[in-house]
This record gives C-alpha cells, sequence and structure tokens, in this order.
C-alpha cells in the first residue's frame, strides 16, 4: 500500500514524493523459521528536469526498510524519446 505525488514546480521542474508500507510474513525453509512479520516502510523523494522536449534528467532516493534491515537508494536517470 502506498502513494506517490508529483509536484509541478514549474513547466521544467517537477518534484515527486512517495510512500509506501509493506508487509513480510514470517518464512520456514526446511522447517526452520527465518523471521517473524516485518513492517517495511520506504519513502521516497526526487526532482525530474526537463532539457528539451525529448530528454529530462531524475534524480531520487528511497529510504526505509525495517530495523533488520535498513535500506537507502539513490538513483540518476537519463529519459529520451524516440
Amino acid at each position: 500500500m502506498g502513494g506517490d505525488l508529483s509536484i509541478i514546480l514549474s513547466p521544467k521542474i517537477t518534484l515527486d514524493l512517495g510512500a509506501e508500507q509493506r508487509f513480510q510474513t514470517k518464512q520456514k525453509i526446511n522447517g526452520n523459521q527465518t523471521s517473524n512479520i516485518r513492517s517495511i516502510p520506504t519513502f521516497s523523494v526526487g526532482s525530474t528536469y526537463s532539457l528539451n522536449a525529448t530528454t529530462a534528467i531524475s534524480v531520487n532516493a528511497n529510504f526505509g526498510g525495517s530495523s533488520a534491515a535498513p535500506d537507502a537508494i539513490f538513483g540518476l536517470t537519463l529519459w529520451k524519446k524516440f
């Protein structure tokens, strides 16, 4: 479950925000329980800049994970319309 929001700051720039809540159920492998049920919240923030009518560049960051496995992902994307 989650949601995304894009805010247009100008005709060339957008601000992107997101939040997501995931749940991991307990697992058994060869009869051994490997984990309990965990709540995994994730938050994301980013921005997209339109260079011209066919090219844009995006930067984003995702933060979250459970206390047992914190996580952070950073990205840089170049979009090209063909």
